[in-house]
C-alpha cells in the first residue's frame, strides 16, 4: 500500500514527538532517512500446517540516506485512524 502524504505527515509528527534521533546508530551520519515509499507487510507464518498468511502488520521502513541501515515502525499503532 503506497504512503499517502497524510500518513507521511502524521509518521513525521509521531517522530517528532518521540524524540527519534535522527542520528544513524550503525554509522552515525547525519544524512537522514528515507522513507521506503509503501507500508511494508509480511507473511504469519504457521509452521505446524505448514501455511503462511498475509500479515495484519504493518511498518513504515526508513533507510538511512548514508549506509542504507534500515529502522522499522509499526505503523498502526503510528497512524491510529489516519489511514
Amino acid at each position: 500500500m503506497t504512503i499517502t502524504d497524510r500518513q507521511k505527515q502524521v509518521l513525521t509528527e509521531w517522530i517528532k514527538g518521540h524524540n527519534v534521533r535522527s542520528v544513524c546508530p550503525t554509522c552515525g551520519s547525519e544524512a537522514g532517512w528515507q522513507l521506503h515509499d509503501s507500508i511494508i507487510s509480511g507473511l504469519d507464518l504457521d509452521l505446524e500446517k505448514k501455511k503462511a498468511e498475509p500479515s495484519k502488520a504493518g511498518f513504515f521502513a526508513l533507510a538511512c540516506k548514508n549506509c542504507r541501515y534500515v529502522v522499522f515502525f509499526a505503523a498502526a499503532p503510528i497512524l491510529g485512524d489516519a489511514t
